[in-house]
Parts: structure tokens; sequence; C-alpha cells
């Protein structure tokens, strides 16, 4: 039994971070949210005026690399605290970040038929709204994790 305490004690002091980690953690998955995001809102919204009949091809692989990095910079975290503290209690971070998750490989799924068919496999694409998801989500929790933090 103790060995399972012993184990278990590193695992109880990373989730028992102080406050002021938890502000910059949020306050960097934000940041990377919006810079590595903003390409990827901006290609959902004009990426069909930059091209011709590829722009679709071309579109989705930039997206999936760009929203990737957010997803896993924003939500991978989020995702592994939330699923392994689910048997004690569900976290609200583990809700948005499965929905960003699961946006984005529903999209990379499309995107992954372009090599052996030319063309994407189904659409719409969702990278956007993964982006979207993390950005708001970090965002609001930076906003909420800076009020209980003293400047």
């Amino acid at each position: 039994m103790k060995r399972d305490d012993a184990s278990s004690e590193p695992l109880s002091k990373l989730l028992a971070r102080p406050h002021e980690q938890r502000l910059r953690e949020y306050k960097y998955r934000f940041s990377q949210a919006a810079v590595f995001g903003l390409p990827v809102l901006a290609l959902q919204a004009w990426g069909h005026a930059l091209g011709g009949p590829e722009s679709d091809r071309w579109i989705g692989f930039l997206q999936a690399l760009l929203a990737g990095w957010v997803v896993y910079i924003g939500a991978a975290g989020m995702l592994f605290e939330g699923l392994i503290l689910l048997p004690r209690r569900v976290m609200a971070d583990l809700i948005p970040a499965l929905v960003a998750v699961l946006t984005y490989l529903f999209s990379l799924v499309s995107v992954l038929h372009v090599p052996f068919t030319s063309h994407l496999g189904y659409r719409p694409l969702l990278f956007h709204v993964s982006v979207l998801v993390i950005a708001l989500w970090t965002g609001m929790q930076w906003f909420r994790w800076s009020r209980r933090v003293p400047a």
C-alpha cells in the first residue's frame, strides 16, 4: 500500500499547483492559441480567395499544421489532467479540451485523404472550431485566475 501512496505523491503535487502557476499556464495556452490560431481563422475566412482549384488542399494542410500546434499546446495538458482526475471528479477543462481534440481529429481525417485521393475526404473542416474553443476557454480561465492571484 505504501508503494501506491508513494507513487501517487508526485501526481498529487502536480495536480495541486499554486494559483500563480495555473495563471501562467492559461496565459501561455491563450497566447499560443492566439498567435497560431489567427492564421487558421484567416484561412477559414479568406483562404479560398487566395488560390485556384487546389486551394482546399492547401488550406486544409496549413490549418491542420497550425491548429495541431494549438491543440497540442492548448488542449493536451487540460485533457490529460482532466482524464487523470475523472475517477475523482470532472474538471471543467476536460469538456472544452475534448471538444477541441475531437473537432481537430474529425477534420484531420478529411485532410489525410489528400495524399491518396488528391481531394479532401469530406467537408466541413472544423479546425477553426477547435482553435476558437481553446482560445475562448483559456482566455476566460486566464481572466478568472488573474482575479484570484494578487498582483
